[in-house]
């Protein structure tokens, strides 16, 4: 949602000294820059925010003129670029204690006042700028005079904004009672206030909706979709901290995680940030370039742990993840599609593989990999049709296991999608549909869900096939 806004401008001001801010986030870039998931700001050098500092680390600050007037930083970096955070923000200055003025805590659990790094605390009975009607509002980034700033890539959901009262997480979120996993509560019991809202994203085409009762619609700018992927349901992107890019402080990750931008005559590589031990598995590609070059634009599955997992870190150029080889056979396919005769890459055992039919700039590549039995298979196809098997006539068909692309020896090991992409004259992306429905900003045209009716997809999900999400590693991974 980079470049993306929410933003409202409230005609009064609401209770000034009390407040409580909840929202969930997923962050899916992770790069040496900062980057604000929301705050106010007027067209002067005043200011409020929440944001990620270069280092990884949480602040929330009002800022007035040349001065911090309060700054609040935690020592802990949240660098997860797999996980749901559930953040909660208590701002009450009539609190006599200065470190009860602002609390902050994570996925139910306050963060200790000792871990915070060197806090500069409100004065009593401060006025914050958050709930100033001088101060507009803006989410997924920050505003500071008059302009928007430090953008967010990633995912939010369930914002909800207190007016005048203290609310603790458990209003909002609670331990699964199976797993101990914390959870959102998604109708939660609380009193907005005058100036209170709630943004539930429920409505795709409203997405700045207040579902408080206040009716505090916000405004919408830039290409904020809808998502599939939520703290209930969290599905696999791709792994920013593990990324293969021209330099560390500039990110290729872009489309909340589910793309990957190839830059230079270079291959840029990127592994997902899920594996499968056990199961069946389906996803879609849709790469920009049509470089045809061998190593430009792959997709793959890797063994966790392996040397295929990391080639692509330590090789540059010449990655491709099913070209390394092992004494303990497989440990990296690569399909390699946009070549004029494709390629089935396995240098652990099953070696090069002439298969299937050359593909073109935004065609969708579809993906089924069976990882039920220790002999397991893997299928590749383009638009809606499965190849035939190398070398035959037999089209694949996944649902029954007929006619592979390859068969492999799987190990005792994890199992997860790695893709490769690299300009052909400008910058192009690897689009990744893992169930979320976009291939970048484009919904799919299709509704197909999996057999668990998880997930959106371009094309029909073969019978006992999944998305790659938590909802179904859970149950069959």
């Amino acid at each position: 949602m980079a470049s993306s806004v929410l933003k409202k401008v409230f005609s009064s001001d609401g209770n000034r000294r009390t407040m409580t801010i909840s929202f969930w986030m997923k962050r899916t870039v992770i790069e040496l820059l900062e980057h604000a998931l929301m705050g106010t700001g007027s067209d002067g050098n005043v200011n409020s925010s929440i944001r990620f500092e270069a280092n990884g680390t949480l602040k929330i600050f009002d800022y007035n003129g040349q001065a911090g007037q309060w700054i609040v930083t935690t020592q802990r970096k949240f660098l997860d670029a797999t996980s749901w955070y559930h953040f909660v923000f208590v701002l009450d200055s009539t609190q006599s204690t200065d470190s009860e003025r602002v609390r902050i805590y994570v996925n139910g659990v306050r963060e200790p006042v000792n871990t915070l790094s060197s806090p500069t605390w409100p004065n009593q009975n401060t006025d914050f700028n958050w709930n100033s009607a001088a101060q507009s509002w803006a989410i997924g980034c920050q505003r500071y005079g008059g302009n928007n700033s430090k953008f967010f890539n990633g995912y939010l959901a369930h914002i909800n904004f207190i007016d005048g009262s203290v609310a603790l997480p458990a209003v909002f979120g609670e331990a699964d009672s199976t797993t101990g996993e914390w959870k959102p509560k998604l109708n939660p019991t609380v009193t907005y206030g005058s100036q209170g809202f709630f943004l539930k994203f429920n409505d795709p085409s409203a997405l700045g909706d207040d579902s408080s009762g206040n009716n505090h619609d916000f405004a919408i700018t830039g290409n904020f979709r809808q998502s599939y992927d939520t703290p209930n349901n969290n599905f696999c992107t791709l792994d920013d901290l593990q990324a293969y890019q021209t330099s560390t402080d500039v990110s290729r990750t872009t489309y909340a995680g589910t793309a990957y931008l190839g830059t230079g005559s270079t291959a840029r590589g990127i592994p997902g940030t899920q594996m499968m031990s056990a199961g069946k598995w389906y996803a879609e590609f849709k790469p920009e370039s049509s470089s045809t070059g061998t190593k430009h634009v792959t997709i793959s599955i890797v063994k966790n742990g392996t040397y295929a997992s990391s080639f692509y870190r330590t090789t540059g150029d010449a990655a491709i993840p099913g070209n390394s080889t092992s004494s303990n056979g497989c440990e990296g396919i690569s399909y390699q599609p946009m070549m004029g005769t494709p390629k089935l890459l396995d240098a652990g055992g099953g070696g090069t593989t002439n298969y299937g039919v050359q593909a073109s700039a935004n065609d969708i590549i579809m993906m089924a990999v069976d990882l039920s039995a220790a002999t397991s298979k893997i299928w590749f196809g383009k638009n809606g049709t499965w190849f035939n098997a190398p070398g035959t006539s037999n089209v694949g068909v996944p649902h029954t296991g007929a006619n592979p692309g390859l068969s492999f020896a799987k190990g005792d090991d994890y199992w997860g999608p790695h893709v490769t992409s690299s300009n052909d004259g400008a910058d192009k992306n690897m689009f990744c549909n893992f169930g979320n429905g976009y291939f970048g900003a484009t919904a799919v045209s299709s509704g197909n869900a999996d057999d668990n009716g998880v997930g959106i997809f371009e094309y029909d999900v073969p019978a006992g096939f999944y998305a790659i999400c938590t909802k179904n590693l859970k149950d069959y991974g």
